[in-house]
């Protein structure tokens, strides 16, 4: 984690930084050990009798401020981090049921993707096809579901019946990963 700390009105003092310091790094227990962009900014100032800590954190692509002040600089550095943490602990919750709700519905796309498939061993004698898989298509999706399903099975072909056509469709990835060939059949 950078940590920056820059002071306004207020001579930095040693006991004042690491203070700070050690405050920012109790932060780290919400941030994933593979995160690399992680950074922190303390702004302290004193403006009259108020002594002012503001906290920004960006962690990512998100942002996280609190600015707090008191008559004590350490009382409004604990202040803000609390806020802090209050954020931080709101945002690892939020995270973590939007995750389990997506690997709940993978899994489940997953499980019905198993139940419909069938695989047959052929041996075949020009040593080309090695098996074959058959399924039954249910109901009619339009393209941007089957492409939903094709993203959440981890798919590379998708075959479906697409309901505006009432054909069957199948969707491949591209080698280069970046895009999406629909085959339609013309009759």
């Amino acid at each position: 984690m950078k940590i920056t700390i820059t002071a306004r009105h207020l001579k930095l003092t040693d006991a004042i930084g690491d203070y700070a310091n050690k405050k920012i790094a109790q932060a780290q227990k919400f941030v994933d050990s593979q995160e690399e962009n992680v950074r922190s900014h303390i702004i302290l100032s004193v403006e009259k009798n108020r002594q002012i800590a503001e906290i920004i954190l960006n962690i990512g692509g998100n942002s996280f401020i609190a600015k707090e002040q008191s008559g004590d600089i350490y009382s409004s550095i604990d202040l803000a981090m609390d806020k802090i943490d209050t954020q931080l602990r709101k945002y690892k919750e939020i995270s973590k049921i939007h995750r389990n709700t997506n690997l709940r519905i993978a899994k489940e796309k997953k499980a019905l993707a198993a139940d419909v498939f069938s695989y047959d061993i052929m041996e075949d004698t020009s040593g080309k096809v090695s098996e074959v898989k058959r399924f039954a298509l249910k109901t009619p999706v339009t393209i941007n579901a089957a492409i939903e399903d094709m993203e959440a099975l981890h798919y590379t072909v998708y075959m479906f019946l697409n309901a505006d056509t009432n054909r069957i469709n199948v969707l491949y990835r591209k080698e280069s990963g970046a895009s999406l060939v629909l085959l339609e059949p013309e009759f």
